[in-house]
């Protein structure tokens, strides 16, 4: 099989960036992965919100990340009846667990199709859409510990 598409020809909405979520896309356009960190528990988590979800505290901020991690879940969409997600036949949609420890939604991108299964190492590939970049991910061979 060959590699698997980039979903750059997906048309999308654009994202609402709000005081909880600026900060991160003006990372991503710096090709930059960040986190929230909460001081009170030391715990990371996605998505960027105003509290910590474990302890609920407010006191958080954001915290760089390595941009690399293992496939946690993902699948392989080969058909679709939404038109414009058929340009993009087949595309990946994963969960990734960063090496921080947060997951986030994301897709799998310029990698072989029989490459992506859990556990597989990936790191970050920035996609530029329009004045949004998205952080996706390639599989790597690269170990991520």
């Amino acid at each position: 099989m060959s590699d698997a598409p980039t979903p750059d020809t997906v048309p999308l909405t654009a994202p609402v960036a709000d005081p909880f979520t600026a900060p991160w896309w003006a990372a991503c356009r710096e090709r930059r992965l960040l986190v929230r960190s909460c001081r009170a528990c030391g715990r990371l988590h996605f998505p960027p919100r105003p509290a910590c979800p474990s302890c609920w505290s407010n006191d958080v901020a954001w915290h760089p990340c390595a941009g690399i991690g293992v496939v946690y879940s993902f699948s392989i969409v080969r058909e679709s009846d939404l038109a414009p997600f058929s340009n993009a036949i087949p595309y990946v949609p994963a969960v990734v667990e960063l090496a921080e420890g947060p997951r986030l939604m994301t897709t799998i991108v310029n990698s072989v199709l029989q490459a992506v299964a859990v556990d597989a190492p990936v790191e970050v590939v920035f996609v530029d859409r329009g004045e949004w970049t998205f952080p996706t991910f390639r599989v790597t061979s690269r170990l991520v510990l």
